[in-house]
Formats: C-alpha cells, sequence, structure tokens
C-alpha cells in the first residue's frame, strides 16, 4: 500500500469509517487533536506510573486506590501511545488489521477507564463516608478482582468492537457510561457532603480526606469534559442532525475527541494535585 502526504479518503477508508470522504472537516479536528493529545498524554502517564512504582519502591505500601489508579493509567498509557498508529491508518494506510486493533484499543478508553474512575469514586466514598469499615476491610484482594473484572468486560468490549466496527462511535459504547456515570456522580455529591461537614465542624482535614477531595474533583472534572459529552451526542445526536452520513461524521467520530483527552488530563490533574508541571515531567522520566 503507497503512502502519500494527503488526505486520501479511498474507497477503503470509506467502508472502515462511515463514508466522509467528502466531509473532512470534523475528522481533520479529532486527528489534530488526537495526535497533540497523545504527544502531552503520553509522557503525562510515564511520569504517573513512575511516581507510583517510585512511592512503593520507597517502601510505602501500595493502597487500595493505586490499584485502580495504575490500572487506569496504564490502559490510558497503551490507548494513547497507540493514537498516532490509529490516525496514520485512518488517513494513509486503511490496512485492515490495524484498523481492527484500533478498534481493540478504543476499548480501553471507552470501557475501562469510565468503569476505572468508577471504581476510584466508589473506593474514596467508602475511605471518607464509611471510615470505620474501610479501615477494617483494607485489603488489596477485592480491589484487585474487580480491577482484574474491569480488565475483562474491556477486553470483550474491545472484541466485540473489531465484529462490529462501527461499535466504538454508536450509541451502543455507552452502555459502559450508564453503569459508571451515576456510580461517579452518587460518590462525589456523598464525599462532598460529608467533607463539607467536616469542614464546618471546624480545624483543618485530615490528610485522606484532602486526598480524596483532590480525586473527586479531577473525576468531575473528567465527568464533565470526557463522558458527559459522549453520552449526550449518542443518545441525542441524532435530533441535531439527521442524516446518517453528516451525524457520523461531524458528530459521532469527532467526539471521540472528548474521552481520548481525559486519558491526558487525568494524568496532568494527578501530576498537578503532586505540585508537579509539564515543564518538570522530563525530570521525572
Amino acid at each position: 500500500m503507497g503512502m502519500n502526504l494527503t488526505f486520501n479518503f479511498t474507497e477503503p477508508a470509506e467502508d472502515m469509517f462511515g463514508h466522509c470522504g467528502d466531509k473532512i472537516e470534523g475528522i481533520i479536528v479529532w486527528a489534530s487533536l488526537s495526535a497533540f493529545i497523545s504527544l502531552v498524554g503520553c509522557p503525562a502517564c510515564v511520569a504517573v506510573l513512575w511516581k507510583l512504582f517510585g512511592k512503593h519502591k520507597a517502601g510505602t505500601p501500595i493502597t487500595p486506590n493505586d490499584v485502580f489508579m495504575i490500572s487506569l493509567t496504564i490502559m490510558d498509557l497503551v490507548f494513547l501511545f497507540f493514537v498516532p498508529f490509529g490516525l496514520c491508518n485512518f488517513l494513509l494506510w486503511h490496512i485492515s488489521s490495524v484498523q481492527m486493533l484500533s478498534n481493540f484499543v478504543y476499548s480501553l478508553n471507552l470501557a475501562g477507564r469510565p468503569l476505572l474512575t468508577a471504581c476510584i469514586c466508589l473506593d474514596c466514598y467508602l475511605a471518607v463516608v464509611h471510615p470505620v469499615a474501610y479501615r477494617t476491610r483494607k485489603s488489596l484482594t477485592p480491589r484487585l478482582l474487580v480491577a482484574a473484572a474491569v480488565w475483562t468486560v474491556t477486553m470483550v468490549q474491545g472484541t466485540v468492537s473489531i465484529i462490529i466496527s462501527e461499535l466504538n462511535h454508536s450509541a451502543w459504547a455507552m452502555f459502559v457510561y450508564v453503569i459508571a456515570l451515576p456510580i461517579i456522580v452518587i460518590c462525589d455529591a456523598s464525599i462532598l457532603r460529608t467533607l463539607r461537614k467536616s469542614y464546618r465542624g471546624g480545624g483543618d482535614l485530615h490528610p485522606m480526606k484532602k486526598k480524596a477531595l483532590q480525586i473527586i474533583t479531577n473525576s468531575m472534572v473528567m465527568t464533565v469534559i470526557s463522558y458527559v459529552p459522549p453520552v449526550l451526542i449518542y443518545l441525542l445526536g441524532h435530533l441535531i442532525i439527521s442524516d446518517e452520513k453528516e451525524y457520523e461524521c461531524f458528530l459521532a467520530i469527532p467526539i471521540l475527541i472528548t474521552p481520548t483527552a481525559g486519558s491526558a488530563i487525568m494524568p496532568l490533574l494527578y501530576l498537578g494535585n503532586l505540585g508537579l508541571s509539564l515543564k518538570s515531567l522530563c525530570c521525572l522520566v
């Protein structure tokens, strides 16, 4: 297959990506932003993993929340690392096997990420709202089993997306969000209410509660930026654009940029909570 430097939306690309050959504006925006997010997000994910494993190497035990954070960061890193290859295949190569792999890898972002975010919020909820029960049941084993279950569900959705290539930019991809979003919202609201009562009682917040506040603040940012927009578009998008081709090219595929952005925003927020910035990433890895 010859490679060229033009936006060559020939029949193979049309077969795989909804006939967007003459409607590439939204696709160009999606591809350009995805490439930028990958460039920023990959080093951020590496830095987060470096900090998490470095903390454990220094003698600090891995916390239950770290189990989910490590899994989430690994998923983000694998996904973001593959994004440039998926874009090259979309714009230039049109190799069916690479496209199938791209569909599979996208499940890390569309299924694994919201589920693990929900797990992180639920763990924080138990730590803040039910601290006594949490301290007595702080074993890593159930968290590892839950993380393994999330990986399994993610792999299953990835396998299905290989068979049904349109799955990742259809309303069916939002089924996981229907499970994860209520958990995230309820847990965040409960934690905020509990922390507000603690703050009214006077004095400084306990370090664990401060950490929980940072985590749920990050999750709320993620929910608004990354999770809500695709749900609204895939459920209500046809009311905005009725033509199937325009809907796919201008909404369904381009809106994937919001969950993609989440894979870079979360590690950047995590590093920001540690007092680190993009300029300091080169000093960490």
